[in-house]
């Protein structure tokens, strides 16, 4: 068993939360997994990456994230916090009129705060990594990119559209300004808060089991397997896009640096947008078998948005070299691939094109 120190961690049974608690793992960090149900949480131990490390993992039920003192246990004795856990966008919402408070900024507010708060009452805290967003940011007048202290305004609850994308990006602001409200208010902290913020997250989620679950679950990785399976969407989608295991490492170093001060925001992003059609030429040029037969039909059609983010602090400060595309599509749409090909072999579910 692992005698390194010991990291909680929220959200290990999603998609980056997952791809943070395999790298902890492998650098011989003990890790206490946090999760609404205790059986779900568990299930990680049965998965390649994990079973390795199993004795170096344990999980605590926390059912009611709401209730006060909710983590206060489950970060006794821990000598790191990731937060990762927060609702994702939902495009399956079919309710016009969904609560926004309480399907998103309730939720990530209170998680900040929450863990905040436990960590306050827990001596052995050093730092607390919070995961963000880029859709915290703004481009501000006069400048072809968008640095980590480039924050958008604080939106009224009243003011937020009723849609997934717009709701997920006003609970980051709203939750990141909670978290800088809760660390001016307590000054004499004695541990570090440093802040995560990814782009558009591409790449292999191994708790995924079948191709139809890459399409439906929500995920960043929906946009990229549904275009490349010619479906067409008239909303834009972020192509300010990074590779999965780039955001994992970002987490771990930013955990680690010794030099690292609170209130610290660092990009998780490739340094240039990356057009849906490029994609699409590297899938045909890596994956040309697989689009022949039909199993990326291609021919989908997705709007760009991008507001270019630097992550140049992220790379000087952290030592984080990002992956371009062609990592992405190897990483994800092998694994789509891989799928498919398994279920076709083997009869257990038809393609999710």
């Amino acid at each position: 068993m692992s005698n390194g120190p010991l990291v909680f961690i929220t959200g290990a049974t999603g998609h980056i939360g997952f791809a943070i608690l395999v790298l902890l793992l492998k650098k011989g960090y003990r890790v206490r997994v946090s999760s609404r149900k205790l059986a779900t949480a568990q299930k990680l131990n049965d998965l390649p990456s994990v079973k390795p490390y199993a004795d170096q993992v344990s999980f605590v039920e926390t059912p009611d994230a709401f209730a006060d003192a909710a983590y206060d246990d489950a970060v006794k004795d821990v000598d790191y916090i990731v937060h990762v856990a927060s609702p994702l966008p939902d495009d399956s919402q079919t309710d016009p009129d969904f609560d926004v408070e309480q399907t998103y900024i309730a939720p990530a507010i209170q998680g900040n705060l929450g863990l905040l708060k436990a960590a306050q009452r827990s001596p052995t805290v050093k730092r607390v990594v919070i995961t963000s967003s880029v859709a915290i940011l703004a481009k501000k007048e006069g400048r072809d990119t968008v640095g980590p202290d480039d924050l958008a305004p604080v939106p009224e609850v009243k003011d937020i559209p009723k849609h997934p994308l717009a709701a997920y990006a006003a609970s980051k602001i709203l939750a990141n300004a909670a978290a800088e409200d809760f660390v001016k208010t307590h000054k004499k902290l004695h541990f570090d808060v440093v802040h995560i913020l990814p782009g558009y997250v591409q790449g292999r989620n191994e708790p995924v089991t079948s191709s139809r679950q890459l399409v439906d679950r929500p995920s960043s990785n929906q946009t990229m397997i549904k275009f490349l399976l010619g479906h067409k969407d008239d909303t834009p989608r972020p192509n300010d896009v990074v590779l999965l295991d780039d955001v994992a490492a970002v987490h771990v170093a930013a955990m680690e640096g010794p030099d690292i001060k609170t209130g610290e925001r660092f990009i998780a992003a490739y340094p240039l947008p990356v057009s849906w059609v490029d994609v699409e030429r590297v899938v045909k040029r890596l994956f040309p078998r697989q689009v022949e037969r039909g199993i990326l039909p291609l021919g989908g059609e997705c709007p760009d948005w991008a507001l270019h983010f630097d992550p140049s602090k992220t790379t000087q400060r952290l030592g984080v070299e990002f992956h371009g595309i062609e990592d992405m599509v190897k990483s994800l749409v092998g694994q789509y691939v891989e799928l498919v090909e398994k279920e076709r072999r083997t009869g257990t579910q038809s393609t999710a094109a």
